[in-house]
């Protein structure tokens, strides 16, 4: 078969390739690969998305992050007084007056643990139990006491508040038994007693571990009517 006129010698043609060649084109041009065009009108969006996504923070306090990605909250690793854990108080310094007898003044030390829970976005618990002695030491002479009169006292303290990573403020609700040592007529007298009061808790170092507060409240004793105001400063750790 011979090939027609104006096609490449060794390569068969079809009918665009003769008209090509017919009409004095280049026949070099039917073999030129023609590239694809790249939308490079997307790259700069893409690059800002990409920048969005690197320097977003992994995790939103709301559950969102800032590019609208969910993640679940359940997962996010709460810090300082908003984390769930246990408590250890010791208080050095607790003073007491009688408001009927201002003169009726104790002095004390104490301790305290229990656990402690988050829930919501500020709300706080805690739960646990407590022991105080407390020290009267009698500056009248010839009257009904002795020396001096001992206090022991226990039972459980629960605290209902609001709480960020580094304080808590809430109220005190204490209810146990107040056990009177070295009275005159008997040398145990078993009382009961209840208390009432707010606090302010502090957490302070690089993990918010070491506690520091202080809680006035109010108290009183059954059947011995002992009314006391009360201060307490104390110290603690949170594990």
């Amino acid at each position: 078969m011979s090939t027609p006129a104006g096609a490449l010698p060794g390569r068969e043609s079809d009918g665009g390739e003769g008209r090509g060649a017919a009409a004095g084109g280049d026949p070099c041009q039917e073999l030129r690969v023609t590239p694809r065009r790249r939308p490079l009108a997307l790259l700069p969006a893409a690059a800002c998305l990409c920048a969005a996504l690197v320097s977003a923070p992994a995790i939103a306090g709301d559950g969102l992050s800032p590019v609208a990605t969910y993640v679940d909250p359940f997962r996010v690793q709460a810090q300082g007084l908003r984390a769930t854990g246990v408590y250890l108080h010791v208080s050095p310094a607790l003073f007491a007056l009688d408001v009927r007898s201002p003169g009726f003044q104790m002095w004390g030390w104490g301790l305290g643990a229990g656990r402690y829970w988050t829930m919501r976005k500020r709300l706080a618990i805690a739960l646990g139990g407590f022991f105080e002695h407390m020290l009267w030491v009698n500056p009248y002479e010839n009257s009904w006491a002795g020396k001096t009169l001992n206090f022991l006292r226990f039972g459980p303290e629960l605290r209902i508040g609001a709480s960020n990573e580094r304080a808590f403020a809430y109220g005190l609700v204490r209810l146990g038994m107040d056990l009177l040592v070295g009275t005159p007529q008997i040398n145990l007298a078993r009382m009961f007693v209840a208390e009432v009061g707010v606090g302010l808790q502090g957490a302070l170092g690089k993990q918010r571990r070491l506690l520091i507060g202080v809680e006035p409240a109010f108290d009183v004793s059954v059947p011995a009517p002992w009314l006391l105001i009360r201060a307490r400063a104390f110290v603690g750790v949170r594990f």
